[in-house]
């Protein structure tokens, strides 16, 4: 629980206890003058709520009113954010075409990697912040698409492995947004943590969505650790560890089971159970 709703629940806590109070000194003052319980009872419920309306008021409305402040702020600097990273990849795309040299090319490639990771970043970022300050829409979507879409994002980067599917057509129901971060970072992690010329693989099974790769494999030591923030296999990788840690939490809230079967040096096969969202 956030320390805004905390204070708020605090504050209501102490409103309801003081009217409390409030409501027992008044029935011991009336009681002797009201001599009937349902008169007495009507009256000083009635003093409770209209003391509560009194005293609540205010404090609900300060607290919708920095909500929605809040929200206004996050939106406008998101958009704020989304200004400059556009500007280098349209200049990066400028440039590479009147640039021939082999060296020059290649700092602008990485360039690009690096413009490519802060996007990711970004819309990582812009996610969980609206997943935080309002309920995200549930979207009718078609699961081959989707993944289309995702795999193309890898074809830059990807560099000597092979990405294939076999997932047929088939629309879901769930947060769209969030089940594309979902399967950004499961391909990144497969390309990530893959060989020299190794491959990813997705299709499905029974309702399950299975992505496999032929990389380095997890240790059955870590599986317990492996969705924790932070945790990275190979710690010289590139990255924060935060992969695992982001597609557990959509997992869970989504009611996707997830399940992972691997072994060292061989591979992964990282499969999702698609069935409450089909």
């Amino acid at each position: 629980m956030n320390s805004k709703k905390s204070e708020l629940l605090l504050s209501n806590i102490l409103i309801v206890f003081t009217i409390t109070v409030l409501v027992l000194v008044a029935h011991h003052l009336l009681k002797p003058m009201i001599p009937s319980d349902m008169i007495l009872d009507i009256i000083l419920v009635s003093f409770a709520i209209l003391l509560y309306l009194f005293l609540g008021s205010p404090l609900i409305d300060n607290f919708l009113k920095s909500d929605k402040n809040l929200k206004m702020m996050v939106e406008e600097t998101l958009h704020e954010l989304n200004t400059p990273i556009a500007t280098i990849e349209a200049n990066l795309s400028m440039l590479k075409r009147s640039i021939d040299d082999k060296k020059s090319l290649k700092r602008l490639e990485r360039i690009k990697e690096a413009s490519s990771n802060l996007t990711k970043l970004y819309e990582s970022i812009e996610y969980n912040i609206k997943d935080n300050i309002h309920e995200v829409e549930k979207e009718r979507f078609d699961l081959q698409t989707t993944i289309d879409n995702t795999i193309n994002k890898f074809e830059e980067i990807k560099g000597d492995i092979t990405i294939q599917h076999e997932v047929p057509s088939m629309i879901i129901t769930t947060d769209q947004s969030g089940f594309t971060t979902m399967l950004d970072n499961l391909i990144s992690n497969a390309i990530k943590y893959n060989n020299k010329n190794g491959f990813v693989k997705l299709y499905m099974e029974d309702k399950i969505l299975h992505i496999q790769d032929n990389g380095i494999g997890i240790d059955t030591k870590n599986l317990f650790i492996v969705f924790e923030k932070s945790y990275q296999e190979n710690p010289t990788t590139q990255g924060y560890g935060l992969g695992l840690s982001i597609v557990k939490s959509f997992c869970d809230k989504h009611k996707i089971k997830i399940k992972i079967d691997t072994k060292k040096d061989i591979g992964t096969i990282l499969m999702l159970d698609l069935q409450n969202i089909l």
